[in-house]
Parts: structure tokens; C-alpha cells; sequence
């Protein structure tokens, strides 16, 4: 009776306190208000299937009975706003953005639901769609002699806390290894992200511990970094897409890095990042299959300076790298440059400085063209100078609601680069009718056009349908003093198509890519038609 009055007794306050109040179909219908300021918030959150859809079947009442819903009190903890403060409308666009990052989310919509007028007031909803956060680790495969398999799971929003937990067993030809991971995006509503890594292997243990406090959002004062992390691995070389070398790679890191932001007055942003690192990498040879020299053994620890600027126009866009999910884009710019030094007090080789710069820019050139780019520029002054400049252009065209035309431009060019960090070209980022790593260089371009098809359907509500035909060209030239570079940097062409398969509810938003391809080449062991079945995060 006690619980049922309470309950009875807030109703008639929520009613009281909304009486007064109209609902609001559109946002934007305050433009010319002022002073207006936030009354309250309420939050809506919508499990992974929505019942009352004519094609849910058990499976998705199970989905639904099994999952936990994402605590009011954690979407809380991400809004940007609070009550009894101004309203500004590029503060609940950011809020739906952040959001938006949050992998257990599939959708959100922050909106003004109602206009208090006695109190020049509003009442904020936050409605968000819970995407199926609970994902098995299957993993059987074998190839040239060597198998691997992997056992576990992952769980992106354990008891509906936002925070992620995976378990894993894993055995190799050589190796075997189990391992957890735990990761908290926002500790205690503080923005505070922690996350702690160990797996132990029977040749070795990899780990990492990482505290940080991102610029969470456009006017965070300030940012913080500290890691620590030790990943061992096997490395491979290959020619035309077998593997011809395997050597031991360990990596150690620890970084601390301080952001603060510039008061500097206007729109735009203006940063300021500092950061220390020791980073260490060391070569030794694999149980089985290392035939060559070893690469050189590499300390790359010292500082930098890092500035940054932004200017924010974020826009909600469709169909650009995913299909039926909104995609934030900003259509302004963002630079950075960073310049440091490779210190002996550190621990590096030898002094020298290096510096990066990094530009990336969207355009929309019409309201169906969108100009997608980024492009950087990385060179360490060592004794032989090391460079790689990188540029990428994606041109969207979209030619009606169900179908739109890519084209895609990446150009890569190095120089020295180290032995374990070749230019690959091959396999399903680059040139998907042929291998992957088929062949390594130290300068590549790649030319794509695609014919994307979207569609309505959805199987079983867990995957949406889209299809796509393509052609890639591409071309790499070698490095001719590495021991595994691959001598012939004759043109690949390749073409194919197929299915995407969107697992549109998933906190892991993994696209199947089902294709047919071929390799236009007179190779004798490429040029017939392939079958390729992969799993990629776009299109």
C-alpha cells in the first residue's frame, strides 16, 4: 500500500507540475524566445526490440526479458545540461552526440518535449534505444599449417552501468592464453574513463591500466591521459599474400599526457596538449618461422607539444560510411600539429625531433554531395630521415533515398619506415579481390568506386540489407632494401559485389560483408572468382 501511494501521490505532482505546460512538436519553434531556462528532464529509455513491431516474434521478447535496460542514472551521468540552467540548443545537440558514442546505445534524441510558459521554462526529454550488448567470442580458423581458436564473451553494458567486461580463452599452433578486459567510460558521472587489460599467454603476459579524462565535450577546460601498457605479438611478413617470415614483437608503453584549453575568445576551439612517454620495442625470434635478420630494436621515448583547433558544425548525416544509423560529421575544420623530440633522458636511441601534422575537413557540396578528407603529414629526423605523408578523399553522391555512388582516393607515400610497418595493399580495406597483405611497399595509391544499394528489408529485425558493386585500382612500390619487399608493383585491378549486412542491433555495430570478386590479373592463382565472407565497422 505504502509503495502504491507514493507511486499514486507523485503522479498527481508530475500532472500539476505539467499543467501549465504545452507540448513542443519542434525544438525550434523558440528561436526568438529568451531567457529561457531548463524546468526539468526526463528520460525515456527503450529496450533493444521494440514489441508492438507486427514482425517480433520470441526471439526478441526473449532479447528483451534477458537484457538490461541502461539506468536512467547513467544517461544522466553523460547529459551536458542541467536543470535550472539556460537553454542552448547546440548543448542538447551535443549531448545527442555523446551519447551517440556510447556502444550500447543505438540511437538518441535529445529534445524539448514541453514549453512552461507561466515560468519561461522547458522540460528536456532524453529518449534513447538500447542496442544487445551480450556477445559471444566463436572464434575457428586455419590457415597454412597454423590453427587458432578463441573462446569467450563480451558484455558492452553490464547490468545496464555502461561499463564492459569480456572473458577469453585463446589457443594457437604455438600459444595459448586466456584474458579479461574491463573498461568504465564514465566513472561515477566524473567523465573520469578507466580501463584495465591482462591476458596471460603461455609465452608471455600483455597488460595496459588507463586512467583518463577526455575533452568530453567542446568546452572542457581541460584533459588527462596516463597509460601503461606491455603487447606482445607475433609479426608477419609476407610475399603475394603468403607468408614467407615471422618474428616476436614487444611493445611497452607508459604516457602521460595534460590538455588544456586556450582562452582564447570566439567560436572556436583552440588546444594545448603536453605529453611524456617512454616506448620501447624489442625483437626476438618466433618459435617457428622466423628465416630472416630480425629488425632493429627501437626506444622511440621523449615528449611533444601538440596544438589543436577546431571549429565545430556538427552535422546528422545518412548513408555516408554505415546505412540506417545516424552518423555525426563535423563540417568544420580540425587541425593539429605536434612537435617533439626522441630524448637519450628518456631512454631513447639518440636525439631526434619529430613532428606530425594533421588536417581534416568535410564538405557538402550540394544537398546530395558530401567531400570527406584528412590528410597527415608524420617525419622523425633521424639519421636517415624517416617520413609518411597520407591523404584521404571520399566523394558521396547520393542519388536518390535507396542508392548512392562513392568514389574513394587514398594516397599514402613513406620513406625508411620501419621493417614491422610496411604500406600493405590487399585485402578487404584496399583491394578486396586480392589477399590480404599481397603486397608491401613504402608508397601506394588506391582508387574505388562503388554503387551502393540500400534497402528496407531486415532480417529478424537483426539485420538490415544493403548491396554494393565495386572496382578498385591500385598500386604499390616497394622499398628495394627491405628483405621482404615484394619487386613487382605492376597495376591490381579487381572488381566484385555483393551483401552488407548491418547488425543493426548490436553494441558492436559489426557489418557482414558477403562478396564475389575477382582479381583482374593474368596470375594464374588470382584470376578466377572468389568468395569472401568478412565483418568490417563501414561499408
Amino acid at each position: 500500500m505504502r509503495v502504491a501511494l507514493c507511486l499514486t501521490i507523485s503522479c498527481i505532482f508530475s500532472t500539476y507540475a505539467l499543467a501549465d505546460c504545452q507540448p513542443v512538436a519542434d525544438n525550434h519553434f523558440l528561436l526568438d524566445q529568451s531567457n529561457i531556462r531548463i524546468k526539468d528532464i526526463t528520460y525515456n529509455s527503450n529496450n533493444v526490440f521494440d514489441l508492438t513491431n507486427k514482425n517480433t516474434f520470441w526471439l526478441h521478447e526473449f532479447a528483451n526479458y534477458t537484457h538490461t535496460i541502461t539506468r536512467d542514472s547513467v544517461l544522466q551521468d553523460d547529459v551536458l545540461f542541467e536543470i535550472g540552467a539556460p537553454l542552448d540548443e547546440k548543448v542538447l545537440a551535443e549531448t545527442e552526440r555523446l551519447l551517440r558514442t556510447r556502444s550500447y546505445l543505438r540511437e538518441a534524441n535529445v529534445r524539448i518535449s514541453h514549453y512552461c510558459a507561466s515560468e519561461n521554462a522547458v522540460i528536456i526529454d532524453v529518449e534513447t534505444w538500447d542496442n544487445w550488448s551480450l556477445l559471444p567470442t566463436v572464434d575457428f580458423s586455419s590457415e597454412g599449417g597454423r590453427s587458432k581458436s578463441a573462446l569467450g564473451f563480451e558484455e558492452d553494458n553490464l547490468l545496464g552501468t555502461g561499463n564492459k567486461l569480456s572473458l577469453e580463452y585463446k589457443t594457437e599452433t604455438e600459444r595459448t592464453g586466456y584474458g579479461f578486459a574491463f573498461n568504465s567510460p564514465n566513472m561515477f558521472g566524473s567523465f573520469w574513463d578507466g580501463s584495465l587489460r591482462y591476458f596471460d599467454n603461455s609465452d608471455g603476459s600483455n597488460y595496459q591500466v588507463q586512467v583518463s579524462r577526455p575533452f568530453y565535450r567542446l568546452s572542457s577546460p581541460w584533459s588527462l591521459l596516463f597509460n601503461l601498457q606491455r603487447d606482445s605479438e607475433e609479426v608477419s611478413e609476407y610475399e603475394a599474400g603468403e607468408e614467407v617470415n615471422r618474428f616476436q614483437r614487444q611493445n611497452n608503453l607508459l604516457n602521460v599526457e595534460f590538455g588544456y584549453k586556450l582562452p582564447i575568445a570566439g567560436k572556436n576551439i583552440h588546444r594545448l596538449k603536453l605529453s611524456a612517454e617512454l616506448n620501447d620495442y624489442n625483437f626476438d625470434l618466433a618459435e617457428h618461422g622466423t628465416f630472416h635478420p630480425l629488425p632493429e630494436d627501437r626506444n622511440l621515448s621523449g615528449f611533444w607539444v601538440e596544438y589543436e583547433y577546431i571549429v565545430a558544425d556538427y552535422r546528422k548525416l545518412y548513408n555516408i560510411n554505415s546505412f540506417n544509423r545516424t552518423e555525426d560529421f563535423n563540417l568544420g575544420w580540425q587541425l593539429n600539429a605536434r612537435i617533439g623530440q626522441y630524448n637519450k633522458g628518456f631512454g631513447a636511441d639518440d636525439n631526434a625531433l619529430f613532428w606530425k601534422f594533421s588536417a581534416l575537413k568535410n564538405w557538402q557540396l550540394a544537398s546530395d554531395i558530401w567531400l570527406l578528407s584528412d590528410t597527415s603529414w608524420q617525419q622523425r629526423q633521424f639519421e636517415q630521415q624517416q617520413f609518411l605523408i597520407s591523404s584521404h578523399w571520399q566523394l558521396v553522391k547520393h542519388l536518390t533515398d535507396y542508392s548512392s555512388f562513392v568514389a574513394k582516393l587514398n594516397i599514402d607515400k613513406g620513406n625508411n619506415l620501419f621493417r614491422d610497418e610496411p604500406l600493405y595493399i590487399g585485402g578487404e580495406n584496399n583491394m578486396r579481390a586480392y589477399p590480404e597483405f599481397f603486397r608491401s611497399g613504402e608508397a601506394r595509391i588506391i582508387n574505388t568506386l562503388e554503387y551502393r544499394r540500400y534497402t528496407d528489408w531486415s532480417i529478424w529485425q537483426l539485420l538490415d540489407v544493403a548491396f554494393v558493386g565495386y572496382l578498385d585500382v591500385g598500386k604499390v612500390w616497394p622499398a628495394g632494401d627491405q628483405p621482404m619487399a615484394e619487386t613487382d608493383s605492376s597495376t591490381l585491378v579487381g572488381v566484385g559485389g555483393g551483401l552488407r549486412l548491418l547488425s543493426s542491433h548490436s553494441s558492436r555495430g559489426a557489418m557482414i560483408h558477403i562478396d564475389v570478386t575477382k582479381a583482374v590479373t593474368d596470375n594464374d592463382n588470382l584470376n578466377g572468382v572468389e568468395f569472401r565472407l568478412m565483418a568490417s565497422r563501414s561499408f
